[in-house]
């Protein structure tokens, strides 16, 4: 289906369902061609607006951004792209597919983040469902400015040969350490998928799919964790909709 990309000055939202993202990683690693596959949601709108880095990654050509939340098919919608309810697309529904596809194709895929008891049920969930992927990873629990552990993981990483790195380390840190790395990675696809591991492995409880898709998942995280989420979803909006309401008038499809 067509790609559409959304632009305001500062802002960038590529819509797609399932297939689109498969269909996408599938060319990108097929052909070696860099790629980088993030998301957009009103924490991330909060975070772009005060992260140089985040938003730098965001805007370049070859990143796509994914929908992450109804709210910004609304967004989309408000700025006249026709975008659809099932464009709206985490991670948690794209990850299985990803990983089925993954194994079907062969591609050596390397996980970077999580704590290292999440990392390690994580991947291992992911091997006994699909036994035959080649799959590895490091913790994210390193600093971003110790030049040498990072040398040390991009060591591991440019070792092992991956076709595609996945990246968790929450939101702003997972996009600097990105960006900072992109042209060390080589000609790879990354994948920035938040806490998505945690779910995987049982750390978190996945919330209900038709929550998702209702547009309701926010509720159940608040509900789970309401002192970690409170000021993410009823104070942080507020400062998004003052940027929306700044820029409605300059749409630029």
């Amino acid at each position: 289906s067509q790609m559409l990309s959304v632009f305001t000055p500062r802002a960038k939202l590529t819509p797609m369902a399932v297939d689109d993202l498969l269909a996408v990683c599938d060319y990108h690693i097929g052909s070696r061609s860099a790629c980088v596959v993030t998301y957009q949601n009103l924490h991330g709108m909060k975070v772009m607006l005060e992260d140089r880095e985040f938003a730098e990654l965001h805007a370049l050509p070859q990143t796509y951004v994914l929908v992450d939340g109804m709210p910004l098919i609304g967004l989309c919608r408000l700025a006249g792209v026709k975008a659809r309810r099932s464009q709206r697309l985490t991670f948690v529904d794209a990850m299985w597919p990803f990983m089925a596809l993954a194994a079907q194709r062969g591609w050596r895929v390397y996980y970077v983040g999580s704590t290292p008891q999440t990392l390690a049920n994580g991947l291992a969930a992911i091997s006994a469902r699909h036994p035959t992927l080649t799959i590895a990873g490091h913790d994210g629990f390193f600093a971003l400015d110790d030049a040498r552990a990072n040398a040390d993981i991009l060591e591991e990483i440019r070792a092992f040969t991956p076709d595609v790195i996945v990246v968790g380390m929450g939101m702003g840190r997972q996009e600097r350490w990105i960006l900072r790395n992109r042209d060390a990675l080589g000609g790879v696809t990354v994948l920035s998928i938040g806490a998505c591991l945690e779910y995987i492995a049982g750390t978190v409880r996945t919330p209900p799919r038709w929550m998702g898709r209702a547009g309701l998942e926010w509720l159940f995280r608040f509900l789970e964790n309401p002192r970690r989420f409170a000021h993410r979803y009823l104070i942080e909006p507020w400062s998004v909709l003052a940027y929306v309401i700044g820029y409605r008038g300059q749409r630029i499809r």
